[in-house]
């Protein structure tokens, strides 16, 4: 493992910890982001909890190479239905940005993590 690859899966698991958090704790902008997007309550709470499994596994995958491949392919995936969300409920690109960085974080940690194993 190098610098830049447990930067870029520092960065990655601390914004998902912090959407799945909110998520979580059902924070009124995160009920207010559910809501307008059109996503079940209870999806919502499966999608908080996948996000902080995910940063967790991303993070101790650092040390233990499979789980970091999986938990980071699995924050991918999700990151791309967050994206496919956005554009559904046509949001502005300004709206959907989080989900599109989200997304950039997600891939450039797995293929680091690729690269590295």
């Amino acid at each position: 493992m190098n610098l830049i690859t447990a930067v870029i899966t520092g960065l990655l698991t601390a914004g998902f910890l912090a959407t799945g958090g909110m998520k979580l704790a059902g924070l009124p902008q995160s009920l207010e982001v559910r809501d307008h997007l059109g996503i079940p309550a209870s999806s919502w709470l499966a999608i908080g909890a996948l996000e902080v499994a995910g940063a967790v596994g991303a993070a101790v995958g650092l040390a233990v190479r499979p789980l970091g491949l999986a938990a980071t392919g699995g924050l991918v995936l999700l990151a791309i239905g967050a994206v496919a969300t956005h554009v559904r409920a046509k949001d502005p690109a300004s709206e959907a940005a989080p989900a599109g960085v989200a997304l950039l974080l997600a891939a450039a940690a797995l293929a680091l993590q690729m690269a590295t194993a």
